[in-house]
């Protein structure tokens, strides 16, 4: 697998990403999409799911949601971003939440294993 192959398995902006975020560099853009790898974010989400806490929810999947927008992973930003819109309009239901950050979660296992592959 290369980096081209991160939109077509993933949905990523690779083209974009690189051009306008990592200089047309594809070894910096592999360093830093693998950081994800390592990232404790949504570990630290589903936590917070489980102690109801609503404020780290919002903390934890607005972060994701930006990481993700910065990597080009446009449709996993989408996914956090919907969890941190539920949240700011006042949605406190678990299992919805949990739904949503099922959904995302099941992205980003998506989107790691593309990555540990690189």
């Amino acid at each position: 697998m290369n980096i081209w192959d991160l939109e077509r398995i993933t949905g990523a902006d690779v083209a974009t990403t690189l051009e306008e975020r990592f200089m047309g560099s594809e070894a910096l853009y592999v360093r830093f999409l693998k950081k994800l790898l390592t990232d404790a974010n949504y570990g630290q989400l589903k936590e917070a799911l489980l102690s109801g806490d609503i404020k780290g929810i919002e903390l934890k999947a607005h972060t994701l949601k930006g990481v993700c927008a910065t990597l080009g992973l446009t449709e996993l930003s989408d996914k956090f971003g919907n969890v941190v819109a539920m949240v700011r309009g006042g949605e406190t239901d678990e299992a919805k939440l949990k739904a949503h950050i099922d959904d995302a979660g099941n992205k980003l296992r998506q989107v790691l294993a593309f990555i540990q592959e690189l």
